[in-house]
């Protein structure tokens, strides 16, 4: 099975999963090549190569970089090994980041077990269980808004 030469923009929505105004966007921004456009209809007809890129920039946003973070990938990439070790710092810091966010979350999440577990209290009518969910709970606000 031979890869097409070339994708409309709804073949490259489709497989790269990115939407159509993102598409348009990226080329927009910079952040992918100009599309060349076909002589006959004027619509965008993305070279393999640029659709590789448009993938990989996919990838990206889906595990969370930014634009800014994209671009700056794709920029060491044309350094190719020699721009290794940048990558490698690009990625831990995006991965160390995520892992901050989960710890939020986690927090978050416990703060909403505790106020069921609050309720679920209130309602058996345990009021030494109610008194020390509040104190956790009021702990975890804590540790919420400090961020």
């Amino acid at each position: 099975m031979t890869l097409p030469l070339s994708f409309t923009i709804q073949e490259l929505s489709k497989q790269s999963g990115l939407s159509e105004p993102t598409l348009r966007y990226y080329e927009k921004i910079g952040l992918i090549q100009p599309v060349p456009r076909d002589p006959s209809s004027g619509h965008r007809r993305y070279p393999a190569t640029t659709a590789q890129v448009v993938n990989a920039l996919a990838c990206l946003r889906a595990s969370g970089l930014s634009i800014e973070d994209m671009r700056t990938y794709l920029q060491l990439l044309e350094k190719g090994t020699q721009g290794a070790a940048q990558q490698k710092e690009l990625f831990q810091a995006h991965a160390t980041e995520l892992e901050h966010q989960i710890e939020r979350l986690q927090m978050r999440k416990q703060y909403l077990e505790g106020k069921v577990a609050y309720w679920d209290a209130l309602e058996r009518g345990d009021e030494e269980a109610v008194q020390r969910i509040i104190a956790e709970n009021h702990r975890i606000a804590e540790e919420i808004v400090k961020g």
